[in-house]
């Protein structure tokens, strides 16, 4: 039941965003993300969203879209 939440959570992200998880090879890190993304052209809103991101390793999309919903609608940790 746990996985379906995940997945949920990862197609409410704007699409941009799912697009850019969806290249990602895992594991990764913050700096990671934010270079690679930086070097393909990511948008600035963008990047300042993944930037917000914490600063630890992550897994799975899934992972990275959970900690970006605590971003977007302010769930505590």
């Amino acid at each position: 039941m746990e996985t379906e939440s995940k997945s949920i959570s990862v197609k409410e992200l704007p699409l941009e965003i799912q697009k850019i998880l969806n290249n990602m090879d895992f594991p990764i890190n913050r700096h990671d993300i934010i270079e690679q993304e930086r070097k393909s052209g990511a948008i600035p809103d963008i990047l300042r969203e993944l930037g917000m991101l914490p600063d630890k390793n992550y897994n799975s999309i899934e992972d990275i879209a959970k900690e970006l919903h605590r971003i977007y609608i302010g769930i505590p940790s």
